[in-house]
Order: C-alpha cells, then structure tokens, then sequence
C-alpha cells in the first residue's frame, strides 16, 4: 500500500455502508469490493474522470478503516471525504489516547493516530507513544511497534528499539526485532 498521496483515517461510528452512501453522492466508479490484501480488505473506486484512485482500507489485523488516495485530484477528493465522512485528526486522536483508560480505547487509538499522523506530528506522537510504551499491558506495548510501521518516524523507530532491547515480555521484544528488520533489511 504505498504510493498514496493522502491517508485519512475513519472513525468507527462512520460505516461502511456510509462510505458507501458517500461514494454514490461523490459519483465514484466502484473498481472492486473486497479485495483481500495482507489481512486487509480493500473496496476500490476511480473518480468520473479515472484519474484519481480512492481506495477504502477495512485493515482487520490492527480494527481500523483508513482510505488511501492517489492521483491528480487527490486533494479535491480528501477535501470532498473530509466533509462527508467522520475522519480522525492527528490530533484529536491523540488527545483522545491521552484519556483513553481501556486497552480497546488504547489499541484502537494508537492505530488512528499513526494512521492520521503526518510528518510534522512526529514529535508529538513519539512523546504519547513513550507513555503507551510504559503501559503494563503488553498487547497495548506491542500496538506501538505495530504502528510505528504505519508511521515510522525515527522517534518512534527508537522507541521501538528500546522496547526490544529492553521489554520484559518475549514475543514484545521478538515482534519489535521483526518490525527493525523489516524496516532496515
């Protein structure tokens, strides 16, 4: 999934039957329902003009759903999404994980914010992933490794260096050296 030029994140409560909805009123040309992809299930769509390609992401390993978009009239089209679907900001969702108490809240908000962070964001996402990386559940550790593969800011990389050198869970330390490598061969 790489090559995008825009990635906005949807919240939970906006369904896929509102994407949906949302795609007939845009006049978007559906290309493929359901299309399987690293546990990923990927509805695609072409603008009227076929040059701009919105593709909506129901990523089930991690419970998010995100749409990519590439082409000409990406911006036109992210502007369009932003007004008629509930989208997740950086930082709202951030401000949301600093008040999030259960590990759902947690796991799900730590997806939204790597998902909707853009480069500027790196400093304050690596500062709130510090503290999740700090949290006694190790599932909620291991959503920050997870993540920074959505976003990998070299704050965050660090981050996950550390959680490998040094978290007192096995599989957290062994899935934090298969992110690395992944990251750096």
């Amino acid at each position: 999934m790489t090559g995008f030029v825009e990635r906005l994140v949807v919240k939970a409560n906006f369904s896929s039957d509102d994407v949906d909805f949302v795609s007939m009123q845009r006049g978007w040309i559906l290309k493929r329902v359901q299309k399987r992809e690293a546990g990923a299930y990927i509805d695609s769509w072409v603008t009227l003009d076929r040059e701009t390609e919105i593709h909506q992401v129901d990523d089930r390993p991690i419970a998010t759903r995100y749409f990519t978009l590439r082409g000409p009239g990406s911006a036109e089209v992210a502007r369009h999404i932003r007004e008629d679907c509930e989208l997740w900001s950086a930082p709202e969702a951030l401000k949301a994980l600093n008040e999030a108490s259960t590990r759902g809240e947690k796991l799900a908000l730590v997806y939204a914010v790597a998902l909707a962070a853009r480069e500027e964001d790196g400093e304050r996402v690596t500062r709130a992933f510090q503290n999740i990386a700090c949290d006694p559940d190790a599932a909620v550790r291991q959503s920050v490794i997870v993540a920074t593969g959505y976003f990998p800011d070299p704050g965050l990389v660090d981050l996950v260096r550390q959680l490998r050198d040094g978290d007192p869970v096995d599989h957290v330390r062994k899935n934090a050296e298969i992110l690395l490598n992944g990251l750096y061969g």
